[in-house]
């Protein structure tokens, strides 16, 4: 299973996401819930460091992928993380055994 947190400061918005384990829906190479959670938090990552600069501490590895947003949040960071937040929604409403988010 897949657990993803994510994290909001007083103002709602997103100052953290961690994204743990594995999906476990198919076999490893051939699981697309496990992709699919991959290519959203690679691309919001590539998105929040090389289109909205936003200063943060990122890690992605195997089964494990951290986003610490430090310094100033800026609106183009927020839309980046909102939009990672509703593809990966939607891979839980679809794929529910498999993916479980936590907003905290």
């Amino acid at each position: 299973m897949i657990s993803i947190g994510i994290h909001r400061n007083e103002s709602n918005l997103v100052t953290s996401c961690d994204i743990s384990g594995h999906a476990g829906y198919d076999d490893h190479g051939y699981d697309i819930v496990c992709a699919a959670v991959s290519v959203l938090s690679a691309t919001a990552m590539l998105g929040l460091t090389q289109i909205a600069h936003q200063p943060g501490d990122y890690t992605n590895s195997s089964g494990q992928c951290d986003m610490v947003l430090t310094g100033e949040l800026n609106q183009s960071g927020q839309d980046i993380l909102e939009t990672m937040i509703l593809g990966l929604q939607e891979i839980s409403r679809q794929y529910p055994k498999f993916v479980q988010i936590h907003e905290k």
